[in-house]
């Protein structure tokens, strides 16, 4: 059962914080900045609707909507006039919903307005506490002002632009990839279908330049069995790298020829192959252009030779490109966080635990947070297993323990992460001797004294 709010605010609070993990939030303190008038704002696609609240929590003014247009801001600014309303007697808050609300954020901030910005989930536990049944969008921005007028909101920290434009790459590579391994899975299965043999011939790497390069041309056992030596050696003869030699080649028409083939729908099957390569293509390219943009931002910007975050790419398997997934979510000195378990909590890796008087669920990892960073942490963990002794370590006690592989994998990924938090705010390079050193003893590194 959801308390309510004005019968109980602090078991709302604390279910609040229970519910959702504490992190990438601050809590402001009470009556901070002294303001008489709670603006709620509901973005949508076209248009913003807007809510007036009093300290008493009565309408201020009627509520209005307004396109989302050069003009549709101004005049926001001149009902905000026309009220008295001032940067320094209203605070105005809207919910992270999307990428629609940062263009009207960045407007009221360079006006002055002090904005907050709020997480769904919150606003939605606080619907629900309020008692309201129905969802409009005057409803919504009601909410938002009542949640701000209460003093108990908890606001998202808006990354620095460069933050944000290395966690738009990070997020547009992590579903490049997963259609990356759409396309594959579907083209194998096909080719499995239309050439069961090919893993005996030198189309057995399938995802080679040379493989992908042939298979455009000849898609099928049937089409392959119409080929000619010389017709495939000249296609993959300027591919650095391959692996078809004459007999290579003469070989692969054998067994082409020799297929199982039947030939049933080859001409649509050889042209759903043709579609899948060509968009193979396109996503590999995407991610090979995302590479060299990130591969910028993380680059010195000056004669130092350093820039945020160079001092973790010491940490044995942290690359470039896991350092940018973990910058998009901490930030570029991770002080929005102010313990590593803070950090977990937002990036979602701790267990859903369910139980009710006999029953019992296992426990499953949550599905909260940014599940590219999850990814991307989690494939640093499994590299760390061989380039990383301490991680190795860590996770071959996990094992001992008697935590399964994804587990301990898990484990170690979340040891990575609150590592990489420390060191991005300290500024140090990777060390060793620190990785298993309790907290209480870690000012004894401070000076680099060793633990006896």
């Amino acid at each position: 059962m959801i308390p309510s709010y004005h019968s109980s605010p602090r078991l709302w609070e604390r279910e609040i914080k229970q519910e959702y993990p504490p992190s990438f939030l601050m809590v402001p303190e009470k009556n901070k900045g002294g303001f008489m008038y709670y603006l709620g704002i509901d973005v949508s696609k076209s248009k913003t609707d807007y809510l007036i609240l009093d300290e008493k929590g009565e309408r201020f003014q009627k509520p209005f909507s307004l396109e989302n247009t050069r003009e549709g801001f101004e005049t926001l600014l001149k009902k905000l006039s026309e009220f008295s309303l001032t940067p320094e007697n209203l605070l105005a808050g809207l919910e992270a919903t999307g990428s629609l609300w940062e263009n009207l954020y960045s407007f009221l901030t360079e006006k002055g307005y002090k904005v907050i910005l709020l997480n769904p989930y919150q606003t939605r536990k606080f619907h629900q506490a309020l008692g309201q049944k129905a969802t409009t969008d005057i409803i919504s921005a009601f909410v938002i002002a009542d949640l701000l007028r209460s003093n108990r909101y908890l606001s998202s920290i808006v990354p620095e632009e460069e933050i944000e434009a290395l966690r738009e790459l990070v997020k547009l590579q992590f579903h490049l990839e997963e259609e990356k391994k759409r396309f594959s899975r579907r083209l194998v299965s096909l080719l499995a279908l239309v050439f069961p043999e090919y893993e005996k011939t030198a189309l057995r790497n399938v995802f080679s330049i040379a493989s992908r390069r042939v298979l455009e041309k000849w898609p099928t056992a049937f089409d392959l069995a119409q080929a000619k030596v010389s017709q495939i050696e000249k296609v993959v003869r300027s591919i650095k790298g391959n692996n078809f030699n004459i007999s290579e080649i003469g070989s692969l028409i054998e067994t082409a020829k020799n297929s199982i083939y039947s030939g049933r729908a080859r001409e649509v099957r050889a042209f759903t192959i043709r579609v899948l390569l060509s968009q193979l293509d396109r996503v590999l390219s995407s991610l090979e252009k995302i590479k060299e943009e990130i591969d910028k931002i993380l680059s010195p910007k000056d004669g130092s030779g350093s820039f945020p975050g160079s001092n973790l790419l010491s940490t044995p398997a942290i690359g470039k490109n896991t350092l940018a997934v973990f910058l998009s979510v901490a930030g570029s000195n991770g002080i929005n966080y102010p313990s590593g378990k803070k950090l977990i909590g937002h990036i979602g890796f701790f267990p859903q635990i369910f139980e009710s008087g006999q029953t019992r669920k296992d426990n499953i990892i949550s599905h909260r947070g940014p599940n590219y960073v999850r990814k991307g942490l989690y494939m640093a963990a499994v590299s760390s297993l061989r380039h990383n002794p301490e991680m190795r370590t860590l996770y071959n006690k996990k094992i001992s323990q008697g935590k399964t592989r994804k587990q301990a994998l898990i484990c170690v990924a979340k040891k990575l992460a609150q590592m990489m938090l420390s060191m991005l705010k300290s500024g140090q390079e990777y060390r060793p001797e620190r990785v298993f050193v309790p907290p209480t003893a870690l000012p004894r590194f401070q000076e680099g004294a060793p633990v006896s």
